[in-house]
């Protein structure tokens, strides 16, 4: 099982975002301010946002059935 952390290059300080431990396929958002990950609640599979800190969680609505493999594109490139 897996928790995600981030890791601030310049110090080298280690930061747990995630509190459950079925994290997985984390995605930072274009703008570096948000992580989507995988994860599981109540035995479903479901996709999480958290800020890079782990302070604000929100976990993404979708229908019924399980929800895997986050993605934030598509984006065209300038």
């Amino acid at each position: 099982m897996f928790r995600l952390h981030v890791m601030e290059l310049a110090s080298g300080a280690v930061n747990a975002v995630s509190d459950t431990s079925a994290d997985e396929s984390p995605s930072f958002a274009p703008n570096s301010r948000l992580i989507v990950y995988a994860t599981q609640q109540q035995g479903r599979e479901v996709l999480m946002t958290t800020t890079l800190d782990g302070k604000i969680k929100a976990r993404l609505s979708g229908q019924s059935g399980n929800i895997r493999e986050p993605d934030w594109g598509p984006f065209q490139k300038q």
